[in-house]
């Protein structure tokens, strides 16, 4: 049986990740489909956010016992 934070902390980083891959498939969507006009800022913010949240879900994975 696991210890109960590192169960959190995997479910944490699940949770990142899946917030990165649905901010990504919206600033896609939204360049391809021309909903914003400055597509540029669209694309740096972004991506910019897809890391960020990726960063975070990769932490949570790799904590150990909440060390």
């Amino acid at each position: 049986m696991y210890p109960p934070v590192l169960i959190i902390n995997e479910k944490l980083g699940d949770f990142f990740i899946d917030i990165a891959k649905l901010v990504f498939a919206g600033v896609v969507l939204s360049t391809l489909l021309d909903i914003t006009s400055d597509k540029l800022l669209v694309l740096i913010l972004g991506i910019s956010a897809t890391v960020v949240f990726v960063i975070v879900g990769l932490k949570y994975y790799k904590e150990k016992g909440g060390k």
